[in-house]
């Protein structure tokens, strides 16, 4: 596969499947991210970054849609970093934690100790800014990190699931500051790289996967790596103590894909309640805290729109609420999606990761 860049950056797959706790299931670590033709400035962006130079140009920011390795990069290019280079400080972190350190550090008057944290790391990567919609602090904060980092020479490594022009309800000097940085996009994995993705992800499980019977599966799901783990940890439940995956089991697989199972109204609720940091227990409650409502609101409606259940059985899961409460937090959901940029790339973010990627 002459296309293929492998980067040694360690990371971990995950299943799209949720686990009975509603968190997603982790498979075994990888020390490689495999780049192909539809990324091909991943790698110079990954190179510049280790090779660490003294002087550093301004943020690197990787946006692309969920599933396509952003995390992978941002965490694995720490660990590469710290591997690395061992006397320098490298710090990996999500946004929303970054957010809640800091609100944290503020209520404890230690921000002092926060700054310090971040500031005077060599390589600071922070995934997820997208996530900090809303959150003016933490924006200033970033912003006054990024500043920092660009007078020590430090480096900077972002994550997003949109460019910075489109990242909506955030502050215009973030922006700017994003802007001025290095932005790499990143694609989902095309047919080459699906197919040594799915070879990789064989080896790695044991299975006995054959030329013919690879592709058949690469080139028919057209998916991240966390679908095409999660199709071959389900083949392989159902394959021989051999491990051998035939052609035949393969295409019967695909053809169930084409009309993937929905979502149930806990996996909506699981990962609605994930993405705006609030519990599933506190969705389902009587509670009118601000947060707890927009989020539930975000999560009847994609129900309503993903799974067409009706407004009673939406509102028997979410703790008795009758059909009128469902319907009335469907449309104040559906007007934000109208008027309000950060919603509607919240619904887009979410719709992406419950809605099957199956083709």
């Amino acid at each position: 596969m002459d296309g293929i860049v492998v980067i040694h950056v360690p990371g971990q797959v995950a299943s799209p499947c949720l686990g009975g706790d509603g968190r997603t299931a982790i498979q075994p670590p990888w020390d490689d991210f495999l780049v192909g033709p539809e990324n091909r400035l991943v790698p110079v962006a990954v190179e510049a970054l280790l090779e660490a130079r003294d002087h550093a140009p301004g943020p690197v920011l990787f946006y692309g849609p969920c599933g396509s390795g952003k995390t992978h990069l941002a965490a694995g290019l720490v660990a590469a970093y710290r591997a690395r280079f061992r006397r320098r400080p490298a710090v990996y972190i999500p946004a929303v934690d970054f957010s809640r350190e800091l609100a944290d550090a503020i209520e404890t008057q230690t921000t002092d100790d926060f700054r310090q944290r971040y500031r005077q790391a060599s390589l600071l990567a922070i995934d997820d800014v997208d996530r900090l919609t809303g959150k003016e602090a933490a924006q200033r904060e970033l912003a006054s990190t990024l500043d920092a980092a660009a007078e020590a020479g430090g480096h900077v490594v972002l994550t997003s699931s949109v460019p910075p022009g489109q990242l909506a309800g955030f502050l215009p000097q973030l922006q700017t500051r994003l802007i001025e940085g290095l932005t790499v996009p990143l694609a989902l994995p095309g047919p080459e790289t699906r197919l040594a993705i799915v070879s990789r992800l064989a080896d790695q499980r044991g299975l006995r996967l054959g030329e013919r019977e690879a592709k058949a599966l690469a080139m028919g799901l057209r998916a991240s790596v966390r679908r095409l783990a999660g199709a071959l940890a389900t083949l392989q439940a159902g394959c021989p103590a051999n491990g051998t995956l035939t052609l035949e089991t393969i295409e019967e697989y695909l053809a169930g894909q084409r009309h993937p199972a929905q979502p149930s109204l806990r996996d909506i609720a699981a990962t609605v309640a994930r993405h705006f940091s609030v519990r599933l227990a506190d969705l389902r409650s009587p509670s009118r805290r601000q947060a707890v409502v927009a989020a539930r609101d975000v999560a009847m409606y994609l129900a309503r729109t993903i799974t067409g259940k009706s407004l009673k059985q939406i509102g028997s899961y979410f703790s008795g609420r009758d059909h009128t409460t469902v319907s009335h937090g469907c449309c104040k959901a559906e007007r934000l999606l109208r008027t309000d940029g950060a919603v509607r790339q919240a619904v887009e973010r979410l719709r992406a990761q419950l809605e099957p990627a199956w083709t």
